[in-house]
């Protein structure tokens, strides 16, 4: 019997920090917030902590609402980290990634970062 905990989490030694800034930017596009910036902070880093750990560390801040976030984020190529729930797509084919400590994947983690940056929860009326 094999018993799996936290699906995603694992290290990803082959991964780089501009695999990463890529999968950031397109991150940013995701959550459709046109106030945003992004800064990298690689004193952060799971990578530097933990070598092999494969994330990178980035700082997003909404500079409307003066909120920000951190996320982790993998070292992958994008369509190995964009887990978006299609049906093409297997969730145990894709790492997670850490959004101010939690694991998600991506589209998980889009959700979490934008209520984090806005404090509108999703489906919330206003």
């Amino acid at each position: 019997m094999n018993i799996i905990f936290n699906p995603g989490t694992e290290d990803i030694p082959k991964a780089t920090e501009e695999h990463a800034y890529d999968n950031m930017i397109h991150f940013i596009a995701d959550l459709g917030i046109d106030s945003l910036s992004l800064m990298r902070t690689p004193d952060e880093d799971y990578e530097k902590r933990c070598p092999g750990k494969g994330r990178f560390a980035f700082v997003i801040l909404n500079y409307e609402t003066w909120r920000f976030t951190e996320i982790q984020m993998p070292g992958l190529p994008l369509e190995q980290v964009r887990y978006m729930g299609s049906v093409e797509q297997n969730i145990w084919d894709y790492p997670r990634l850490y959004e101010c400590g939690s694991s998600w994947v991506w589209c998980y983690a889009l959700d979490c970062a934008r209520t984090t940056l806005t404090d509108e929860q999703e489906g919330a009326e206003q």
